[in-house]
C-alpha cells in the first residue's frame, strides 16, 4: 500500500501549481491504493492545509531562516503537511508526524533538507507554537487568506460579518441535494441509502431539496448513479427559483456547466418545453449531457457556445440565466485555494461578466426575464455590474428575487444563510 503522507504531499504540490482542489485530490486518490482510513487522512490534511496555509506559513517563518516563500517546493510540502497534523489533528502524536516527514524528505530529490525539517518540526512541536497559533489577531493570517481579498471584501461589508464568514469557511460544509420527482420512490431509497451509511440528510425550505451531511463523494451511491438525485447548492437554488421557469416555455442556460441549474430547472418545469444549456468548454458540455441522461430530463439541449459572442441561431427565450465566471469567494469552505487568488486576476473579471451580462439580455423575449448571478461576495462583481448594466439597458428593469419584495438584488452569505456565499439579481425585459 502506497505512503499515505507521500500521497498528500503528492497533492499539495499538485494544487501549487493550479487547479481545482476537488479534481486534483480526486485524480490522485482514484490512482492509489490506500484503503478507506488513509484516504480520509489524506482528505482531511489535503483540504486542512489548504484552508490554513498561511497561518501554517506564518508557523514555519518563525524558524525558518529563510522564508518559507524561499523553501524548495517538496520540503514546502512536507513541513505544511507535518505542521498541519502536529497543530490541527488531535489524534496524530507530534513524534509520527515528525518522523514521517524526515522519511519522506530522505527519500526525495531534497533529501538534503531532511536536517532542516527536523530541525524546524522539533521546534514548531514546543507549546510556542500552539501559544503563536492562538494569539493571531491579524485576520488574514487567522482566516489563512490574501490580505487584498479581505480588505476588499470589509470595504463591501462590516468587518464583523466579513470575519463570521470566514471563520465559518473553516468548517465542513453540507452537500446539498435536489430529490428527482421524475423517479418513483426517489426519496424513500436516497433516504434509506444515505442512512445505510451513517450520514445525515435534513430537509430545507425547498421542496425536493436537502442539506446532507457525513459525506463528500455522493456520485458514488448508487441511487445517484440511478439518477435519482443530483448536487446543487442551495443558493444557486434561490437563482434557479428566482428564474420561476413555467412548463412548455424556453428557457436559456448560458454558462451551465456542470449543469445543476439546468437539472433543476428543468425538474421546475416537469420536464415539459426546452431548455438550452451552453458551456463553452466540450467535455464541460458532455457533463450536462450525461448528467441530463443520468436524471432522465430529455428537454435539456446541451451545445458548445461562447457567452460572449451573440449567436444568432440561438433565437429567443422566455427565461435566461446568466451564472458568470467569477471569482469564487464565495465557495471558499469548498475550494480553499480561492483565497489565494491574484488581484490582478479577479480585476480582469467584470468586464467579461458585463459582456456576457450584454449579450444574454439579447435572447430575452419582451417581457421575459433575465436572472444574472454569481458565487462571489465581490460588489465589483456583483451589483457594480448589475448598475451598469441597467444604466446602459432602459429596456430592463430591476424586480424581486425569490423570496424578496423590495426589488433589489440578494446576496446570500454563510452562516447567516444556509448555503454558499451568491450574488443574485433579478431583471424583466418591458
Amino acid at each position: 500500500m502506497q505512503n499515505e503522507r507521500k500521497v498528500l504531499v503528492s497533492a499539495l504540490l499538485k494544487a501549487e501549481k493550479s487547479g481545482y482542489s476537488n479534481i486534483i485530490l480526486d485524480s490522485i486518490l482514484n490512482e492509489t491504493d490506500l484503503n478507506s482510513v488513509g484516504k480520509a487522512f489524506v482528505t482531511t490534511a489535503f483540504y486542512g492545509v489548504l484552508e490554513r496555509k498561511i497561518a501554517i506559513d506564518f508557523i514555519l517563518n518563525n524558524y525558518l531562516k529563510k522564508p518559507i516563500s524561499k523553501t524548495p517546493p517538496y520540503t514546502s510540502a512536507v513541513l505544511r503537511s507535518a505542521v498541519y497534523q502536529m497543530l490541527y489533528m488531535d489524534k496524530i502524536p507530534n513524534s509520527a508526524a515528525i518522523n514521517e516527514a524526515v522519511k519522506l524528505m530522505k527519500k526525495s530529490k531534497e533529501r538534503g533538507n531532511s536536517g532542516l525539517v527536523n530541525a524546524v518540526l522539533r521546534n514548531v512541536s514546543n507549546e510556542k507554537s500552539q501559544d503563536i497559533l492562538n494569539g493571531l489577531t491579524e485576520p488574514d493570517i487567522k482566516y489563512s487568506v490574501e490580505k487584498w481579498i479581505y480588505n476588499r471584501l470589509i470595504s463591501d461589508y462590516s468587518e464583523k460579518k466579513i470575519n463570521s464568514f470566514f471563520e465559518n469557511s473553516l468548517l465542513p460544509p453540507p452537500v446539498f441535494i435536489r430529490v428527482n420527482t421524475l423517479k418513483e420512490d426517489a426519496f424513500d431509497l436516497v433516504r434509506e441509502e444515505f442512512e445505510s451509511i451513517g450520514a445525515t440528510i435534513k430537509p430545507t425550505d425547498f421542496e425536493d431539496f436537502y442539506a446532507t451531511y457525513g459525506i463528500k463523494n455522493v456520485e458514488k451511491l448508487k441511487t445517484f448513479k440511478n439518477g435519482l438525485f443530483f448536487v446543487q447548492d442551495y443558493s444557486s437554488r434561490f437563482a434557479v427559483a428566482s428564474l420561476d421557469a413555467k412548463p412548455d416555455e424556453r428557457i436559456l442556460d448560458c454558462c451551465a456547466a456542470p449543469g445543476g441549474k439546468s437539472f433543476s430547472i428543468a425538474m421546475d418545469m416537469q420536464n415539459k418545453g426546452e431548455v438550452i444549456s451552453l458551456d463553452i468548454h466540450s467535455h464541460r458540455v458532455d457533463l450536462i449531457k450525461k448528467g441530463a441522461e443520468r436524471l432522465g430530463l430529455n428537454i435539456i439541449n446541451a451545445a458548445v457556445n461562447d457567452a460572449t459572442n451573440y449567436n444568432n441561431d440561438l433565437g429567443l427565450f422566455d427565461r435566461v440565466i446568466c451564472d458568470v465566471p467569477c471569482s469564487g469567494l464565495g465557495v471558499v469552505r469548498r475550494k480553499p485555494e480561492i483565497k489565494y487568488k491574484r488581484e490582478e486576476e479577479c480585476n480582469a473579471l467584470p468586464e467579461i461578466q458585463s459582456k456576457i451580462l450584454r449579450v444574454s439580455s439579447q435572447y430575452v423575449k419582451s417581457g421575459g426575464r433575465l436572472v444574472y448571478s454569481t458565487c462571489t461576495l465581490f460588489k465589483s462583481e456583483n451589483d457594480n455590474v448589475v448598475a451598469e448594466f441597467l444604466n446602459n439597458n432602459k429596456e430592463f428593469k430591476l424586480v424581486s428575487a425569490y423570496r424578496q419584495n423590495n426589488n433589489d438584488t440578494l446576496t446570500l452569505m454563510p452562516p447567516c444563510d444556509l448555503g454558499d456565499g451568491f450574488f443574485i439579481a433579478v431583471m424583466e425585459r418591458l
